[in-house]
């Protein structure tokens, strides 16, 4: 993990492309009352995980949206990725990495499970967290995803979902 003020700049120079939705665990805004898109049918979007670890350097729990090279290439220095960043065409993409943030054992995991498109683009993130019944490794873990999704001018929004994993 970065400590003091290290993590402080680059949280907050990845901070300028934090997907602010709202509250993490908040619902996905609504669309204004006469809204066009209110009726239309959602439509899914597909997107291809580039990467997921246990072993990021973001405390806490945060989505980014990714548009660039350089922007990239930050990410890639707070994710244990083993390899270099993907070649992504930015004129056709983007990246959303979504972070669980720190937690205090091992069996804690965050995925992308959907993506919609109904006048807003909704990202649908499932976080699991084990019960009382798993053998947990006591270790910090920091759990992520990165997904690459197309490019799109839709406002973006995001809805958490928590499930607990039983053991027994």
């Amino acid at each position: 993990m970065l400590a003091g003020s290290g993590a402080v700049i680059v949280l907050a120079v990845l901070g300028t492309f934090l997907i602010v939705y709202g509250k993490p665990g908040s619902a996905a805004p609504q669309p204004a009352a006469g809204n066009a898109a209110q009726t239309a049918p959602a439509v899914d979007v597909s997107f291809t995980e580039v990467a997921h670890g246990l072993n990021s350097q973001v405390a806490e729990r945060a989505n980014y949206l990714i548009t660039s090279t350089d922007e990239l290439e930050r990410l890639w220095k707070l994710i244990d990725a083993a390899t270099l960043p993907p070649e992504v065409d930015f004129n056709k993409n983007a990246v959303i990495a979504v972070f669980a943030g720190e937690q205090p054992t091992t069996g804690y995991a965050i995925s992308v499970a959907k993506v919609a498109d109904a006048g807003i683009r909704v990202v649908s993130i499932t976080l699991k967290k084990p019960d009382g019944s798993c053998m947990t490794g006591q270790a910090l873990t920091a759990p992520y995803e990165v997904v690459m999704i197309p490019a799109t001018s839709l406002p973006l929004a995001h809805e958490d979902v928590w499930t607990t994993t039983s053991c027994k």
